[in-house]
């Protein structure tokens, strides 16, 4: 029992020292660009499950595939208005690779 405790205060205290070494160096424009990739993936998982469902059960999913592609038009378009303001190489340079990644998503039909 002492193992497994001293084992879960090592993992907290690493992901302290990970959030706040690596993470916390990002500045707030790149973390926003992440944050919007963070919002993508989980668009991409949601479409995947769509259509995991349809092909187990043969279920009708197309509501959930629209709503799927729904969010990422908005995702897209959120991240067009961010871009403007953007000023950071780094931050623009991923804003640019996501908005890549969200019209190849959207064009996949």
């Amino acid at each position: 029992m002492k193992k497994i405790l001293v084992l879960i205060i090592i993992a907290a205290a690493g992901y302290f020292a990970y959030q706040n070494f690596i993470v916390g160096k990002q500045s707030e424009e790149t973390g926003q660009v992440r944050a919007l990739a963070g919002d993508f993936a989980a668009i991409k998982q949601q479409l995947a499950q769509a259509e995991r469902s349809a092909g187990a059960t043969g279920m009708d999913t197309t509501s959930e595939a629209n709503s799927a592609m729904g969010a990422a038009e908005a995702l897209l378009k959120t991240l067009q208005e961010l871009q403007g303001g953007l000023g950071e190489e780094e931050a623009l340079q991923e804003a640019e690779e996501l908005e890549a990644e969200i019209r190849a998503f959207l064009n996949r039909e």
